[in-house]
């Protein structure tokens, strides 16, 4: 069994597609910060009073607006050193240290394709993507090497399984089955130039819903079965590039297309692409050989991957389903919605505020936007859990100014898909005296009640 293991896992493949895969996801994950800065995304980090955290990541240190840009730099050199493979090691350490600080450091900028991104930057790490065409390699530092081991490829095509196949599950609810997230989004939309009397067509929003939920369930699938690859990765280009035109998205319709060409097809199919000056380059800078790779004799080390990348498995495979231990639904109170790949299934809108009772009796009303960006604020009206730790933040803030203890409520109006709007959070709980934690929140409102 160990040897089957050592062979299935160790088993030389060709690392041309290692190499594709490595310049074009540091080119995109660095576009993707020096877009935020561009942009001004970046001023998410920068002009908030207050930061939201996530549950575990509370004693993560928030920079200075000095130190955020900083971040943001250090991810674009970190990709840049990650596509040109220069002192590999340190450039993908940086990227993937860039990048998940800025993750965690605020919660509402959370998106989908910004938690794999951090997770393919610390697979980018360990992997050896710099042995062929690189800095390092043309430098002398790194032992040119034609092969890499197949593990290399299987965890990113299981990391990218993972997410076509949740986005797929989570597209099983009611809401997405008649039509109702997609109608919202395409709505906002339908006043674009050119696409925008067709985004406006009855027609439009049941015909995506289920050929998107067939793309994610099926894709996978048909992308693993040779005869029917070409189709599928056909399907695979027309639905992100849909998604370019339609939605923006910024990198991410490109970096899955990257990821699923590199993972899904033979190793060796950059060799053949019918591009000239691409073969050519791949033959000056890869050449191939038929040494085979030198299997590890030591069964610890075998033992020891295999253990890795099991419990990855594990993690990515149960953390989506979390949400299925909270009562309600998750698109509601959004207990479990985080990690999940639950991607454009639900859109709110609102307005929360606060209610502030000192030692005196006297009450005040706080408004958000005083502390916050208007994402944050946007955010906050749709996730209990920020509305709870803004409440810890409000309290922080009058004992700093020597009131306290106060009593703290949120006075909130949430629509969740067009629904008839209702609090979310129940106006009478005192929630400067509830906890964060990572059960149920028994003062979160009842979506149907």
């Amino acid at each position: 069994m160990l040897r089957r293991l050592t062979a299935f896992l160790f088993r030389p493949i060709d690392i041309a597609w290692l190499v594709v895969f490595r310049i074009g996801a540091g080119v995109l994950l660095a576009l993707e910060q020096a877009g935020s800065l561009a942009l001004g995304y970046s001023r998410e980090y920068t002009e908030p009073r207050f930061h939201f955290s996530y549950l575990f990541t509370q004693w993560l240190p928030v920079p200075s607006p000095a130190g955020m840009y900083g971040l943001h730099l250090l991810a674009i050199l970190g990709g840049i050193g990650v596509a040109v493979g220069w002192r590999y090691r340190f450039s993908a350490a940086v990227l993937w240290l860039a990048y998940t600080w800025l993750f965690l450091v605020e919660q509402t900028r959370y998106i989908n394709h910004f938690y794999l991104y951090c997770l393919v930057a610390g697979w980018l790490f360990f992997i050896p993507a710099h042995q062929a065409a690189s800095a390092d390699v043309r430098a002398g530092r790194v032992r040119y090497a034609p092969s890499v081991p197949n593990w290399t490829r299987l965890v990113l095509l299981f990391q990218l399984s993972v997410v076509y196949l949740y986005a797929g599950v989570a597209k099983l609810n009611t809401d997405w089955l008649t039509n109702s997230p997609l109608a919202l989004w395409l709505q906002a939309k339908s006043t674009r130039p050119v696409i925008g009397p067709l985004l406006a067509q009855p027609w439009l929003p049941p015909a995506m819903s289920y050929a998107g939920l067939a793309f994610d369930l099926l894709v996978v699938p048909a992308l693993l079965w040779r005869r029917s690859r070409p189709w599928a990765f056909g399907a695979a280009t027309f639905f992100h590039l849909s998604n370019v035109a339609i939605f923006g998205l910024g990198t991410f319709p490109w970096f899955s297309l990257l990821m699923t060409a590199a993972v899904f097809f033979p190793p060796s199919w950059p060799r053949h692409l019918g591009i000239r000056s691409v073969r050519q380059w791949f033959e000056q800078r890869l050449p191939s050989t038929s040494a085979p790779v030198t299997l590890p004799s030591q069964p610890a080390h075998t033992w020891g991957l295999a253990a890795v990348l099991a419990s990855y498995a594990l993690i990515q495979l149960l953390v989506p389903l979390r949400h299925f231990l909270y009562p309600g639904s998750v698109h509601w109170t959004e207990e479990g919605h985080h990690f999940a790949w639950h991607m454009m299934l639900r859109t709110k809108a609102g307005s929360v505020s606060y209610r502030v009772r000192c030692p005196d009796g006297h009450v005040e009303v706080v408004q958000p936007a005083t502390y916050l960006t208007p994402r944050q604020c946007h955010k906050l009206l749709a996730q209990p859990d920020a509305i709870l730790q803004f409440a810890h933040f409000l309290a922080a803030e009058y004992a700093r100014r020597g009131i306290t203890p106060v009593a703290v409520y949120a006075d909130s109006w949430v629509q969740l898909n067009h629904r008839a709007p209702r609090p979310i959070v129940r106006p009478d709980v005192d929630l400067a005296m509830q906890p964060r934690t990572l059960g149920h929140y028994a003062w979160i409102t009842d979506e149907h009640n």
